[in-house]
């Protein structure tokens, strides 16, 4: 058996190289516990802040964390199998918007909550 080709993701056999693989997969768990994170966030604040300065706020915020998280799983798992088959096929991996996009849309939650929060503030 020759050693494995550096760089190639592939064994001396032709099969991808198992740790690629296991590096994907770890990968797309960090994207799931991303996710969970999120839909937890989410519970959290439609159950212990009822209250953000206006009636619709909490819910709003609770739903986006939930949906954020929903999204960052299925795009994770996507991410994954896009990955997986680039591995196998030995091609370069494809480039991925996930990163961009869930940092853009919890900024616009940051940004919401803590204009809701000055606001709250700027009442008392």
């Amino acid at each position: 058996m020759r050693p494995p080709d550096e760089g190639s993701g592939h064994d001396g056999a032709g099969h991808p190289d198992y740790r690629f693989t296991l590096a994907n997969e770890r990968t797309l768990l960090a994207w799931l516990r991303t996710g969970l994170a999120l839909v937890a966030g989410g519970v959290a604040v439609a159950t212990y802040v009822p209250d953000l300065g206006a009636r619709w706020a909490s819910a709003a915020v609770a739903l986006a964390l939930v949906l954020i998280g929903l999204g960052t799983a299925v795009a994770g798992y996507r991410r994954w199998r896009a990955n997986e088959e680039a591995i196998r096929a030995a091609r370069p991996l494809p480039a991925s918007w996930l990163v961009p996009t869930i940092a853009a849309a919890l900024a616009c939650v940051v940004v919401v909550v803590a204009v809701l929060v000055g606001i709250q503030v700027m009442r008392r």
